[in-house]
């Protein structure tokens, strides 16, 4: 029924969407670090925009996917959705129009929460509570402010199951303004400039049809567990985790809330980029053309191209020092689509990345063969006196033509 095949990578603006949603690749190290961080913040009330921000995406995506279908097909539609994107398995046959309850061992969140911080206190599957509540509003043709969805129990809490619970009612989740139509920035673009740029691309372009569910609804690939999510529901997360710290620290809280936010980027950067770059498929389209460290960099960044994260290229670099840009970057995108112009530089997981990336390629022994991608090896980047600082010079959200990053150290 869900196809994804259908859905082709536009090449001009290095992208992906699925019923008129971004879609984006994410590991489970950013996505588990972005909500600890949030989580971590506990004088906020996160958990309104944590089930928000997915409800209001999903809804949007599934309204157009499930558009003409009866009850079954709109249940088997967001069943499928959901196990193709890599976030586990569900199963509505429970829900019914007065509600029900939502059973699953397959949460891709849950269980790689479980593996990387251990147990939590309290139940971590937001996206799935949202997923749900969206999934439940478009079968039942029920308005979404209209729905209370909920978690009870949680494997990352030690329980033997997630369990979800949708029903009518007062909604207990944040709702948003319909967004705008994305509006990409067509400034002429500085290319890679890397001879090989071109083979690289073509060989991973077109892979993301590949990068589904398994039967256990998870893409373990990389080395690592990967989540094709919606751009502006991911996004969402930042931009109203910085709203509420602003709330509680003034302007102070922006800074706060983007150091914080360039950590999980930092975890994308270590643990995705040394998890391709030390993978079988980087071994065998890529590695034959990287004589120099410098070619490593464009090599990442000429395979990430096909990720739908933009189009990375760099301005300068050096051992020490280094500009990335990215052109049309999904968290800049996501910021005009939804809240307009911003006053400050958006894109803290692209730069996050590339401080991550400079460190793997410069400050390890990656480009050896080494294997880092460990809890501790990115400890021991974080600590170390000689890492890279990142300056945010640029963004889409501030009304310059491109992502603009200077990574020094």
């Amino acid at each position: 029924m869900f196809d994804i095949s259908r859905y082709p990578y536009d090449t001009e603006h290095h992208c992906l969407f699925i019923a008129d949603e971004a879609m984006i690749f994410h590991c489970h190290h950013y996505l588990t670090n972005l909500l600890r961080t949030i989580l971590d913040a506990d004088y906020i009330d996160s958990r309104p925009f944590l089930i928000g921000s997915a409800a209001h995406a999903v809804h949007r995506q599934l309204s157009k996917l499930c558009e003409g279908m009866d009850t079954a097909e709109s249940k088997r539609m967001a069943e499928e959705v959901y196990k193709t994107l890599g976030c586990g398995l569900i199963d509505l046959s429970n829900i019914s129009e007065r509600g029900g309850t939502v059973t699953t061992t397959k949460s891709v969140m849950s269980k790689t929460w479980k593996q990387k911080y251990g147990l939590s206190t309290k139940p971590v599957d937001y996206y799935t509570t949202g997923y749900l509540a969206a999934a439940y509003s478009v079968i039942y043709k029920r308005p979404l402010d209209e729905v209370n969805a909920e978690q009870s129990t949680c494997m990352a809490c030690g329980a033997e199951a997630n369990t979800h619970r949708v029903s009518p009612g007062d909604s207990n989740f944040k709702h948003y303004p319909a967004k705008s139509e994305t509006r990409f920035c067509e400034a002429p673009r500085l290319k890679l400039n890397w001879e090989h740029e071109a083979t690289i691309t073509n060989a991973f372009l077109g892979s993301h049809v590949n990068f589904v569910g398994n039967e256990e609804g998870m893409i373990p690939a990389f080395g690592v567990h990967i989540v094709r999510n919606q751009s502006d529901y991911v996004n969402r997360l930042q931009f109203e985790f910085v709203n509420e710290m602003t709330k509680v620290a003034g302007d102070y809280g922006v800074t706060l809330a983007g150091e914080l936010l360039m950590e999980a980027g930092h975890a994308c950067g270590f643990f995705t980029y040394g998890g391709i770059m030390t993978s079988p498929e980087w071994n065998e389209h890529v590695r034959p053309y990287l004589d120099t460290k410098e070619d490593w960099i464009y090599g990442l960044l000429a395979l990430v191209n096909t990720m739908g994260w933009g189009y990375h290229t760099v301005v300068e670099l050096a051992p020490d020092r280094a500009i990335f840009r990215n052109y049309n970057d999904f968290e800049d995108l996501s910021h005009m689509r939804m809240y307009g112009h911003s006053d400050y530089p958006v894109h803290w997981a692209n730069s996050g990345g590339f401080t991550g990336l400079m460190q793997l390629v410069y400050n390890t022994d990656l480009v050896n063969g080494e294997r880092i991608e460990t809890e501790e090896g990115f400890r021991k980047m974080r600590r170390s006196t000689q890492g890279y600082k990142t300056r945010m010079t640029k963004s889409i959200a501030c009304g310059d033509d491109y992502l603009e990053v200077e990574i020094f150290l």
